[in-house]
C-alpha cells in the first residue's frame, strides 16, 4: 500500500517564500532569478534545468547543488505566487466593511477582487504558469484546493453569509453558489486579461471590476427576459 503523501501546509509555502526571499548565495540568487523568467516565458515543462542554468551563468551540477530536483526549483520560485496571491492575504479591510452600518455587497466584492488580482498581475506570466501547473499536478491541485477551501473560500462564504444578514443580499441568495460565481467570474477575468487578451481595452484604473460588480450587485436582465 502506497503512502499517504503530507498535505501541504501554510508553514511548508511560508519557508519557501522565506528561502525564495533571501537567496543564500549570488549564484542560487541567479538560479532564481532565471527561473523565474524561463518558467514565466515558457511554463513548467519548456523551461528544461540546463536552460535555466545558462541563463544563470552557473553549470547544471551547481543548479542541482542548490535545488536536488527540478521540482525543488519549481517549489521555491511557485510557492511564494500560492501564498502572497491570497492564501495568507489580510482580510482586515473586508471586515471594516463588514463593520459599517450599510455594508455594500458591491463594495465588499470590489474590494475582495482588487485585493486577490493585485499581487497576481506584478507577475502575470509567473501566475499564468501557476495556474497551468495547478491544472497539471493532480498532487499539487488537491494540495491547494485543501489551502484555498480554508483560507479563501470559507472566509469569502463567511463574509457574504454575513452581508445576508445585514439585508444586503436577498436571502433567498445561496451564498455557495454566490461564492463560487464571484471565484469563476475572477479567475476567468485574469485568464482573459493577461492569457487570452492582453491587448484588448482594459480599464486600467480597476474600472472593469466596478463594472463587474456592478452586474454581480444588479443582475443582467429586464423583467421580461427573465428579471426580478
Amino acid at each position: 500500500m502506497a503512502s499517504k503523501k503530507p498535505a501541504l501546509s501554510l508553514q511548508d509555502l511560508q519557508q519557501e517564500t522565506e528561502r525564495f526571499m533571501s537567496p543564500s548565495t549570488a549564484k542560487e540568487k541567479a538560479i532564481l532569478d532565471a527561473a523565474v523568467a524561463l518558467f514565466g516565458e515558457r511554463g513548467v515543462d519548456g523551461a528544461t534545468t540546463a536552460e535555466i542554468a545558462r541563463r544563470a551563468g552557473v553549470t547544471e551540477k551547481t543548479l542541482f547543488r542548490y535545488f536536488p530536483s527540478k521540482k525543488d526549483l519549481v517549489k521555491r520560485v511557485l510557492f511564494p505566487s500560492l501564498l502572497q496571491g491570497g492564501l495568507q492575504r489580510s482580510w482586515e479591510s473586508l471586515e471594516m466593511l463588514l463593520k459599517t452600518k450599510n455594508a455594500s455587497f458591491k463594495n465588499w466584492y470590489v474590494t475582495f477582487t482588487k485585493d486577490r488580482i493585485a499581487i497576481a498581475t506584478k507577475s502575470p506570466a509567473l501566475s499564468r504558469t501557476l495556474l497551468m501547473e495547478i491544472v497539471d499536478d493532480p498532487d499539487l491541485r488537491t494540495a491547494v484546493g485543501a489551502l484555498w477551501f480554508k483560507h479563501i473560500r470559507q472566509p469569502l462564504v463567511d463574509g457574504l453569509t454575513e452581508l445576508q444578514n445585514k439585508g444586503s443580499l436577498r436571502k433567498e441568495i445561496d451564498v455557495n453558489t454566490l461564492a463560487r460565481a464571484i471565484h469563476c467570474l475572477n479567475i476567468g477575468y485574469f485568464l482573459t486579461r493577461y492569457v487570452l487578451a492582453p491587448g484588448a481595452d482594459w480599464d486600467e484604473d480597476g474600472a472593469e471590476i466596478e463594472k463587474m460588480a456592478e452586474i454581480l450587485a444588479n443582475g443582467s436582465a429586464t423583467k421580461a427576459g427573465g428579471g426580478r
